[in-house]
């Protein structure tokens, strides 16, 4: 099996930037234990002291993981003792994710960074195409206070059910909306898409199988031109999802994204948002950095993605993010 360690490598690096001060060393592991990569919480590599340890102590919880998750899917689950606070999840058949927290640190909030990032880790060992990029997924006082219990392990899962939600795409014309809901519900890219008149709208499920549930999303893809704004709040009324999308070719649809922040806002106070930077497939053309669009997501409060509707990069990422976002307070955790 060929594994783009390189890849590999600078997933963690993104992982470990994401989670911040709370992590103490990321590890990829295959089923008997046996560290794949590593990285610490630090600059500094971690030591084989350290390893050592960990492995000693992850090696018996992947013992009953594999007797009690779903081997080969997404298995999710905790561990506690006096110094740590771990979290495992299954990354395909060939691996397993480690996190190591601090003991004060909260599960919660890191559970969709890890669950997002075993997804990628399973893609990458499986030769799939895949970004490395863990972007920001915001924080919501919604979520469960999963309980620290020192020597037991924890499954996390999400309530089962189906979770249906009005999804709006905001941004101006051209920004390449309509060619990212087509790609995203029906796999496909048109070179010659006509421009969206008032609204269209489409439906997508996201299958989470590891949790038996599943988000849909009823999208609105949103007219950007200035002589439909008139029209917009009606549309944008009761939305409870959206992504604000910009063209990274062009840098007055990124000046324009605080307005249609505000414009959606406006209708809809208690929406999810994230911030896309759309068609990095052109990159001889590219007046706006992925710096400049973290910078703004940071200014709004927002996670952000980068993707390409013509290649299909990371758009259905982007989909699972904002769904992971939505249903992460429906996580519970159970012991086994």
């Amino acid at each position: 099996m060929s594994v783009d360690t390189k890849k590999l490598h600078v997933l963690l690096q993104w992982y470990k930037k994401e989670l911040g001060d709370d992590i103490i060393a990321v590890l990829v592991v295959d089923r008997d234990g046996l560290v794949m990569d590593s990285i610490g919480g630090s600059e500094k590599s971690i030591g084989e002291e350290i390893i050592g340890g960990i492995s000693a102590l992850v090696e018996p919880v992947l013992i009953r993981i594999r007797n009690e998750f779903s081997s080969g899917n997404f298995g999710t689950g905790t561990f506690d003792t006096e110094s740590y606070r771990l979290i495992f999840c299954e990354a395909g058949p060939n691996a397993i994710f480690v996190t190591i927290l601090k003991n004060i640190a909260m599960i919660d909030p890191v559970f969709p960074y890890a669950y997002l990032a075993a997804e990628k880790i399973a893609r990458i060992f499986d030769g799939r195409t895949v970004s490395p990029v863990i972007p920001k997924i915001i924080s919501n006082n919604k979520s469960q206070n999963i309980e620290r219990k020192i020597g037991e392990i924890q499954k996390l899962t999400i309530k089962s059910g189906e979770y249906a939600y009005k999804l709006v795409l905001g941004g101006a014309g051209g920004v390449g909306k309509t060619s990212m809901v087509h790609r995203f519900v029906e796999n496909s890219f048109e070179t010659d898409y006509k421009s969206t008149i008032g609204t269209s709208i489409m439906k997508k499920e996201c299958n989470f199988k590891e949790f038996e549930s599943k988000v849909r999303f009823v999208i609105w893809d949103l007219a950007g031109q200035a002589q439909f704004k008139r029209v917009r709040q009606s549309y944008l009324a009761n939305a409870e999802a959206g992504l604000l999308i910009f063209d990274v070719t062009k840098r007055e649809s990124y000046e324009e994204i605080k307005s249609w922040h505000d414009e959606i806002k406006n209708a809809s106070t208690n929406i999810s948002l994230i911030l896309i930077g759309n068609k990095i497939d052109l990159i001889d053309e590219r007046v706006v950095s992925m710096e400049d669009g973290e910078k703004l997501a940071k200014q709004l409060g927002l996670a952000y993605i980068e993707t390409s509707a013509k290649t299909g990069e990371n758009i259905i990422d982007a989909f699972r993010i904002l769904a992971l976002q939505l249903i992460k307070k429906y996580i519970i955790a159970e012991r086994i």
